[in-house]
């Protein structure tokens, strides 16, 4: 199983979030690791906007893809893409 490490995981979506249409309104990025109650691991992607009362998942899905698309090519844990302000 491929797993890059975390630096490396967070660098690369800082750079896809700085060059996306939101790159502007974003205000912090954490990767966390995690394991489903099976044991199988995954990457959470904790995306914090300066606000989210204006966002439609339209404006929100190519970001979350390119994040998705480009973890793929280096790490086996599939991301879950969240805002952290979510319910």
């Amino acid at each position: 199983m491929k797993q890059a490490e975390l630096p490396e995981i967070t660098q690369r979506i800082e750079a896809l979030a700085k060059a996306s249409s939101l790159g502007s309104r974003i205000q912090n990025i954490d990767v966390e690791p995690g394991e489903f109650d099976d044991g199988q691991p995954y990457l959470k992607v904790w995306l914090t906007f300066d606000q989210t009362d204006d966002l439609k998942w339209p404006m929100l899905k190519p970001l979350i893809l390119d994040i998705e698309v480009s973890l793929e090519g280096i790490d086996d844990r599939f991301p879950s893409v969240r805002l952290a302000d979510a319910s």
